[in-house]
């Protein structure tokens, strides 16, 4: 029989950030890389933006972002004291396993907006 398993449990934006609208506070932003062969290649193909969710019982999590152009820089996290209000569009989660059996929250987002004076 095929099951279905943590992986086939799609999350929504409510789930993950504790609310409908997709806010969370900003405390990283890095380049996301592409891999082959399970080694890292120079393309970069997303923005991976570190979060904590307040909402969520201030759980944290890394947020893939497709829009490379994403008005959040790791300047404007500097600026704003290290931290930044952010708002995810079609923010969804995936639970994957890793080598050592944990589940791990993969999270994506199509794009984010940062929220002026939060």
């Amino acid at each position: 029989m095929n099951y279905i398993g943590p992986r086939d449990v799609q999350l929504n934006t409510n789930q993950i950030t504790g609310n409908a609208d997709g806010t969370a506070i900003a405390l990283g932003i890095t380049d996301g890389v592409s891999y082959v062969d399970g080694k890292p290649t120079d393309e970069i193909i997303c923005k991976k933006v570190s979060v904590v969710c307040p909402d969520n019982h201030y759980k944290s999590v890394t947020v893939k972002v497709k829009d490379l152009k994403t008005a959040l820089t790791p300047e404007l996290l500097q600026q704003s004291g290290g931290q930044k209000k952010v708002k995810f569009k079609n923010l969804t989660g995936k639970f994957w396993r890793n080598n050592s059996g944990e589940y791990i929250l993969s999270a994506s987002a199509d794009s984010l907006e940062v929220i002026a004076n939060a």
